[in-house]
């Protein structure tokens, strides 16, 4: 009797542990005409990465830096070495590739596969630096562009200021998943 007691009361725990998140899909237009593309001139964030291009897998970290419209993206290795860099310039439309590791073709190669051309660098870039309004901790958005699938879920807090946890982008045989382990506002 004890045991059907116990069993029963684990029943009714784990269907009243339901999680109450819902996704909310929005456009890119509907995206756009919501942010403020100037509000974060200053921004850097570190997060832990997982790439997946067809059915080939990396992980590492990313060190994303963006400072008076340049940014610098360092892609690591999980042993922290500098495998590339990427470097974008919004003033002169500019994207530079460099890159640390033996394998060079293949990296910049796959890089010019994830973002594609340079506009849509730096739109996915404005994606990731801010997010859409309707994130929160129990909104999850899920934001379209061109072939792209954006899915944002959770907040972290900067002072006033949010930013999402986890951000993972789709496109065709594509997925990157970014998890954010710090923002920093200069």
């Amino acid at each position: 009797m004890k045991f059907i007691c116990i069993v029963i009361s684990f029943l009714l725990i784990g269907c009243a542990s339901l999680d109450n998140t819902q996704t909310e899909r929005i456009t890119f237009k509907e995206y756009e005409s919501q942010i403020n593309k100037e509000k974060f001139s200053n921004l850097s964030l570190s997060a832990k990465i997982t790439l997946f291009i067809e059915k080939k897998g990396f992980t590492g970290k990313l060190i994303w830096s963006t400072k008076n419209n340049e940014s610098n993206i360092s892609i690591l290795n999980p042993f922290n070495s500098t495998i590339s860099k990427v470097y974008l310039n919004k003033e002169n439309n500019s994207l530079q590739i460099s890159n640390l590791s033996n394998n060079k073709k293949e990296i910049e190669s796959n890089i010019r596969k994830i973002f594609g051309n340079k506009e849509t660098v730096f739109i996915i870039e404005q994606m990731i630096m801010n997010p859409p309004a309707q994130l929160t901790n129990t909104n999850l958005v899920t934001l379209t562009y061109k072939d792209w699938v954006i899915n944002y879920e959770g907040i972290k807090s900067k002072g006033e200021e949010s930013f999402p946890k986890y951000i993972e982008l789709n496109k065709n045989e594509i997925t990157l998943k970014i998890y954010i382990v710090d923002w920093k506002i200069d």
